[in-house]
């Protein structure tokens, strides 16, 4: 019932939720849509982190784009996405960093990158309480995990999904937890449980949005726990921006230690190393 719902309410006529045009069922329009999606497609990008790695082999085109279109028209991925991605498939790479020192989760899909004009969307969602974005950025992250699937994702399924627990002063200023109004809804989609329970905050912690990311590795330090053993299973924890990647490590060091198999990481947004000074955690 989920699915027909979705499908009859994305094919009424709504405006755009970053401009304002004509669009579809609270997606974005075809230039919004184009804008977001360039980032992911001009460099080669770290599959771990999502970072840009200079020197990488740019983008090229799949020989299996038949197989993929296939995959993405099942999962009701947009036509731009489609294109877009199965045009930006190329293989793994790994940044000096996570070759270095790599996080607890094995890899890392977002919805939008943090930069102009994503932001904007971020900052209505998370300080303006447009929940419904909650659906586009899962619509989004799904489709990106269906192409992203020849990864460590296929070899092993994700079996529920954990959203980041907020801090209690963040959620008496919003109101909610973006994460998990994110997780709710690409439970919804996926299919994938949803256990909010599996993680929980020891403590509470000052603001990340003006630390480094040093300063940001020591703040979360121990900051997230398993309160029970978990299933040997694959868990994809779910964040609305990950920017050092420092609470995503932290929360899957929890899950791991806990009896986890692996996690993913799933964020409405990734911020580049060239944006980390913003204002936004």
């Amino acid at each position: 019932m989920y699915s027909i719902s979705q499908k009859f309410l994305r094919s009424l006529p709504a405006a755009c939720p970053l401009c304002g045009m004509g669009a579809r069922g609270g997606d974005l329009c075809m230039g919004c849509a184009h804008d977001l999606e360039l980032p992911f497609n001009v460099r080669a990008r770290c599959h771990v982190c999502l970072e840009a790695v200079p020197g990488a082999a740019e983008s090229h085109a799949s020989a299996e784009g038949d197989e993929q279109a296939k995959i993405l028209e099942a999962s009701g991925t947009p036509e731009w996405l489609a294109a877009g991605e199965i045009a930006g498939l190329a293989p793994a790479v790994r940044c000096a960093r996570c070759l270095r020192q790599p996080p607890a989760y094995s890899r890392l899909v977002a919805a939008i990158e943090y930069t102009y004009p994503g932001e904007m969307l971020i900052q209505r969602f998370k300080e303006g309480a447009r929940l419904t974005y909650a659906g586009l950025f899962a619509r989004l992250l799904w489709s990106r995990l269906h192409i992203r699937s020849r990864g460590c994702q296929a070899k092993a399924p994700l079996s529920a999904l954990v959203p980041i627990p907020s801090s209690q002063s963040a959620l008496k200023r919003r109101g909610f937890n973006p994460a998990s109004e994110l997780a709710r809804e690409l439970a919804r989609l996926s299919g994938y449980p949803l256990q909010q329970e599996w993680l929980s905050r020891t403590r509470e912690a000052c603001t990340q949005k003006t630390l480094d990311a040093l300063a940001r590795r020591t703040s979360v330090a121990g900051l997230y726990a398993c309160p029970h053993a978990v299933p040997n299973v694959w868990v994809g924890v779910v964040d609305d921006v990950v920017t050092t990647g420092s609470t995503m490590h932290t929360a899957a060091m929890a899950l791991l230690s806990a009896g986890a198999a692996g996690v993913i990481g799933l964020a409405a947004a990734h911020t580049p190393r060239t944006w980390q000074n913003d204002t936004h955690d």
